[in-house]
């Protein structure tokens, strides 16, 4: 069976290359796609995925806050934070759950960019 993910990010653009690469590349499901921290949480509850992706940087609640408040009722999710954003905050969702960070500007068309992408994946998923 496939895995599943929700895809949170506010940008509607990036959405669309991350479900993409997902679901084509991986052959993942995606079942929900958020736009804040807020909607992250609630789809985490609706969906229960195998992973959800989280921007740090959006409106309303932010990626990290999401993610603890995830964690809070989840402590086993999977999450993977794709961001723009690097140093101690990055550092600080790792340490709090995290299990893998892509970092941002999304290079889909980078053989390298994907084959790091993978891994980061079968980290979170095989240990």
């Amino acid at each position: 069976m496939s895995k599943t993910v929700v895809v949170v990010d506010d940008s509607k653009f990036l959405i669309k290359k991350i479900v993409a690469f997902l679901e084509k590349e991986l052959g993942y499901k995606v079942l929900a796609m958020g736009y804040d921290g807020n909607d992250a949480v609630k789809l985490y509850r609706e969906h229960k995925p195998d992973l959800i992706t989280l921007d740090i940087t959006m409106p309303n609640k932010d990626g990290q806050q999401a993610m603890q408040d995830i964690l809070v009722e989840f402590s086993k999710a999977n999450i993977l934070i794709i961001s723009a954003v690097r140093g101690d905050t990055v550092l600080e969702c790792m340490n709090e759950g995290a299990r893998g960070y892509i970092e941002k500007p999304l290079r889909f068309a980078d053989p390298e960019f994907i084959e790091d992408f993978k891994e980061t994946l079968d980290e979170i998923f095989n240990g």
